[in-house]
C-alpha cells in the first residue's frame, strides 16, 4: 500500500513539480489545520445563515463526485492512497488524469486521505470518553481533556453528555489517566464521565454502488440491509489487540504524524522532517511500520453529502452475540453511512460513528430497532455530535527513545488545578 519502487517516486515528484501552483493551496490547508486552534464552545454572537450556501456546498459536492472521481477514489480506497500507479492501472485512467484529479481535489478539499494507526502496536490502548461539563464549564473541560496531550477528537454533544472525546493512552499508564479524569469532578469542571476502553478504529468509506452521479441521488437501501444482516455469513472478524508492545521508535512517530496529516505524503516530503535520507525513511516504513500493520488503514475525506443537512452520531451497539458481532462487521462495507468503527474491549459491542442526512436519522434508529427485534442487537445507544470539533495526531515530543511513553501526572494535575 506504501511507495513502492524509486521509478514510482521519481515519477511522483516530477508530476508535483508540475502541480505547484495547484497544490499550493492545499499545503496551506494542512499548515493551518495543524497550526490552529479551534474552540469547540464559542460565545454566542449574531450569526446570519443563508440558505444559498448550503446550495453552493451541495453544487460543489456533487461537481466532485463526478464518475470519474467515484473510480479513482474508490481504487484509492482498495489499493491504497499513495500508490497512483496501482490505482492507474486497476482503473484504466491515464495515469496524468488520475495525478490531475487527486491534485485538484487535494486542493479544495485540503486532503484526500488520512492515516488512521494502529495504535496497539504504538503501546497506546484507545479510550472513549463521554463527558458532561458542569453547566457555564463547557470550554473548560474542553482545555481539561487537552491538557494530557493523548487526546485524538474532542466534539461538542447533545444531551446527556457535552463533549464527546477519543483519546489514546500509553496502556501502562490508562490507570493514572482514569484518576485525571475523575479529578475534573472533583474541581467541579463536569458533572458525569463515562470512559470505554476499545480496540484499533476501523474506517469505513462511500459505498457508491448506492450512488447514481447521473441523478445525484444516494440509496438507503435499509430493508436490504436489515434481510442481509439476517443470513451473512462471517467474512471478517474484529477481535481485541493481542498485546500491547511499543515497537516504534520517535523517527516511527514523525513518519506516522506525517501520514495523519497527509496520508499521501511522499518519502521526499517526510525526509526533511526526520532529518534523513530518503532511503532512510523508506527503511522504517517498509521494515517496521507497513509489517505491523500501523500503516495499513486510511480514512478518506470525502463527504457523500452536504454537512448541514446532516447529522453525526456516535452509536453504542450491544450485540446478542460474537457472531452477530462479526456478520455486522462482516457488513462494513455495504453500511456506508457507518464512517468508522471500534470494538468495546472485552464485550460483544462496537461504537460506531455514523453520519447521514437529516432525512434518514428516524431510518437509521428505526434499522436499529429492528436488529433488536431481530435478536443481532441486544441494545443500542446513541450521542448526538453536534460540531466537527478538533482532531489531533499522535505526539512524537511524548515519546522517548529508550524509555518509551513519558506520562507526568504531577504536570497534568498542576495544569488542571489553574483551571478552577
Amino acid at each position: 500500500m506504501g511507495l513502492n519502487g524509486a521509478s514510482y517516486e521519481r515519477c511522483e515528484l516530477a508530476f508535483r513539480a508540475r502541480m505547484i501552483i495547484i497544490l499550493e493551496p492545499y499545503t496551506k490547508a494542512v499548515q493551518l489545520r495543524t497550526c490552529q486552534r479551534l474552540k469547540v464552545w464559542n460565545l454566542p454572537r449574531t450569526e446570519k445563515v443563508r440558505l444559498t450556501d448550503w446550495h453552493s456546498e451541495i453544487k460543489r459536492l456533487t461537481k466532485r463526485l463526478d464518475h470519474t472521481n467515484i473510480k479513482i477514489l474508490t481504487a484509492m480506497w482498495r489499493f491504497g492512497p499513495r500508490n497512483l500507479l496501482e490505482v492507474s492501472r486497476r482503473t484504466g485512467i491515464p495515469f496524468t488524469s488520475v495525478y490531475h484529479r487527486v491534485g485538484k481535489l487535494e486542493a479544495e478539499a485540503g486532503r484526500v486521505a488520512h492515516l488512521i494507526p494502529k495504535a496497539s502496536s504504538l503501546g497506546l490502548l484507545q479510550l472513549t470518553v463521554h463527558l458532561a461539563a458542569k453547566p457555564g464549564f463547557e470550554d473548560r473541560a474542553t482545555r481539561a481533556l487537552k491538557i494530557p496531550g493523548w487526546w485524538q477528537s474532542i466534539t461538542s454533544s447533545e444531551a446527556p453528555f457535552t463533549h464527546h472525546s477519543t483519546h489514546a493512552v500509553p496502556v501502562k499508564c490508562v490507570n493514572e489517566f482514569r484518576k485525571y479524569l475523575r479529578r475534573l469532578m472533583q474541581i467541579g469542571v463536569a458533572t458525569q464521565i463515562r470512559v470505554i476502553p476499545t480496540g484499533d478504529s476501523y474506517p469505513n468509506f462511500p459505498n457508491f454502488s448506492y450512488y447514481d452521479a447521473s441523478a445525484k441521488a444516494w440509496r438507503f437501501d435499509w430493508n436490504r440491509w436489515i434481510s442481509a444482516l439476517k443470513r451473512r455469513g462471517i467474512e471478517q472478524v474484529v477481535e481485541d489487540p493481542s498485546d500491547y508492545r511499543t515497537i516504534v521508535d520517535k523517527r516511527d512517530l514523525l513518519i506516522v504524524q506525517e501520514m495523519q496529516n497527509d496520508g499521501r505524503a511522499t518519502f521526499a516530503d517526510m525526509a526533511p522532517v526526520l532529518g534523513i535520507s530518503l532511503q532512510g525513511v523508506k527503511y522504517h516504513y517498509d521494515k517496521k511500520l507497513a509489517p505491523s500493520g500501523i500503516v495499513r488503514n486510511f480514512g478518506f475525506d470525502v463527504i457523500p453529502y452536504p454537512s448541514g443537512i446532516s447529522a453525526r452520531h456516535i452509536v453504542t451497539l450491544a450485540f446478542t452475540n460474537r457472531a452477530a458481532l462479526n456478520r455486522f462487521f462482516s457488513s462494513l462495507r455495504e453500511m456506508f453511512f457507518v464512517e468508522e468503527i471500534s470494538k468495546v474491549l472485552k464485550s460483544n459491542t462496537l461504537i460506531a460513528r455514523t453520519y447521514v442526512p437529516q432525512t434518514q436519522v428516524r431510518s437509521m434508529f428505526a434499522f436499529f430497532s429492528e436488529l433488536a427485534r431481530a435478536r443481532i442487537l441486544h441494545t443500542y445507544s446513541a450521542v448526538r455530535l453536534t460540531a466537527d470539533g478538533e482532531t489531533q495526531t499522535v505526539q512524537p515530543q511524548l515519546f522517548v527513545n529508550q524509555h518509551g511513553w513519558e506520562f507526568n501526572g504531577r504536570r497534568y494535575n498542576a495544569e488542571l488545578s489553574k483551571l478552577r
